[in-house]
């Protein structure tokens, strides 16, 4: 997959930064979009030139999570097939990479963002961004990852009042649970991730792999029953009356909205 439609790729010296380039919709992912992060992410691997990865969004948003309005409001969307074919590819690809990976968060990050920009190994915030996960509000669970890093990142408490409540956590208060490593300036976010991309490039390369491997081995275990369970539960909900009227309420919306 050389041609990309959602996403940008792109290498300066030895670091890869992959865009997500959907601004009109706040970057929202469809199934393609994921594909094509996975495949950015691989080619980077396999690149020896690269040394470390830069991940964001386009203009004025990280992610938007699934873009609903890719679903057919007519038929019933099996989710765990989107999960298992689409989304958890990109967690697997960016959790097993020897490269590092630097997520600057520069905007809004909801439902599958988050747990695609958590699959980064060192996170940042612009000053304006803030995480959200709408999974319960529209009748489905967390997917792309959420469960696995949230409750290890935050702890149960913090975890469930965010999945379940569904409030928006500002960079800040992110900061403060230790779900992003540094909040910047929006206009300084970008320079602050190339300086750590850089650091991270200078670095020897075996040891930046051995260490995310380690890193790996301690805090993602249990990583693949936990993606294949979101996946198995997201599936049930795809298949609910609810789902299927939040469908519906979400196009009925967006009609209203003109």
């Amino acid at each position: 997959m050389a041609d990309y439609e959602d996403i940008s790729y792109r290498v300066d010296g030895a670091v890869a930064r992959i865009t997500v380039e959907r601004p009109a919709r706040l970057n929202a992912y469809r199934n393609q979009t994921a594909d094509e992060l996975t495949d950015a992410f691989r080619r980077a691997e396999a690149d020896a030139a690269v040394r470390a990865v830069i991940h964001t969004g386009s203009g004025r948003a990280f992610g938007a999570g699934f873009d609903l309005s890719t679903v057919d409001p007519n038929a019933t969307p099996e989710l765990d097939v989107v999960l298992e074919r689409h989304f958890n590819p990109v967690v697997r690809q960016m959790r097993g990479s020897r490269l590092p990976i630097v997520s600057a968060i520069n905007g809004p990050c909801a439902g599958a963002a988050v747990g695609i920009a958590l699959a980064g190994d060192i996170v940042i915030a612009a000053r304006s961004a803030y995480l959200y996960e709408p999974f319960v509000g529209i009748a489905l669970v967390p997917d792309a990852g959420n469960t696995l890093f949230l409750p290890r990142l935050v702890g149960r408490v913090r975890a469930s009042a965010m999945m379940l409540l569904g409030e928006k956590i500002s960079a800040e208060e992110a900061a403060s649970w230790g779900l992003v490593w540094r909040v910047h300036d929006d206009a300084a976010l970008m320079g602050e991730a190339e300086k750590i991309a850089a650091k991270l490039a200078s670095l020897t390369p075996e040891a930046i792999a051995g260490t995310k491997r380690l890193i790996a081995q301690a805090a993602d275990f249990g990583q693949e029953p936990q993606l294949a369970l979101e996946r198995d539960l997201q599936g049930e909900m795809g298949r609910s009356s609810a789902v299927k009227e939040a469908v519906a309420a979400f196009f009925e919306k967006r009609r209203a909205a003109g």
